[in-house]
């Protein structure tokens, strides 16, 4: 059996979808970096997607120019970079053209982000193979996240056969993304296992 990594995560961009609310100006985040880097524990940060740069726009900030930002020290320390992509809809609540998508994973590439973290709410893998494959193609890391929840229906052998799924797609990596918290410990170690 091969040996499989599992890579501990920042996954900062939950802040402003909390309670709190609480949104940083690309010049606080870059002010952060530096501490997040001498904790020395995490392998990624998430740096991108559909939060971070609606809470750019909102302070009239560039977001591409934020992201160029927010990647650098970590790219400069080898710690990778992941963005949060929907699938058919990108960045976006809304479907995006397929030339659009593509195009966004080349440039989020060059914008310094070394994985795409793709989802869809409803475990679709038809509506993530071609996000893998972009991703691939623009030399990210092309990682499909299980949205975990908890039903007759979603079980563990269901999120083994998803992953599976996604790998035959293209996925180079699996994420177990517990959008709403509600993820069972137990399941969750069964499906890590």
């Amino acid at each position: 059996m091969r040996r499989k990594e599992i890579r501990l995560t920042l996954v900062y961009r939950d802040m402003w979808q909390s309670a709190g609310k609480y949104v940083p100006t690309a010049s606080q985040l870059e002010r952060v970096a530096p501490e997040i880097i001498r904790m020395g524990c995490f392998d990624r940060v998430e740096t991108n997607g559909g939060g971070f740069e609606q809470v750019n726009l909102l302070f009239g900030e560039n977001p591409n120019h934020c992201v160029r930002k927010w990647t650098k020290a970590f790219n400069e320390t080898g710690i990778q970079t992941q963005m949060l992509e929907r699938g058919l809809n990108g960045l976006r609540m809304n479907p995006v053209p397929a030339d659009v998508r593509r195009l966004m994973f080349k440039v989020k590439k060059l914008q310094g982000t070394d994985i795409a973290r793709s989802f869809d709410g409803l475990n679709n893998a038809r509506n993530l193979a071609l996000s893998f494959q972009y991703a691939r193609e623009g030399g990210m890391i092309a990682q499909g996240a299980l949205s975990l929840t908890v039903s007759p229906v979603h079980t563990v052998d269901y999120f083994v056969a998803l992953a599976d799924r996604f790998i035959e797609l293209g996925a180079q990596e699996i994420c177990l993304k517990d959008m709403a918290g509600i993820a069972r410990p137990v399941s969750v170690g069964k499906i890590v296992k």
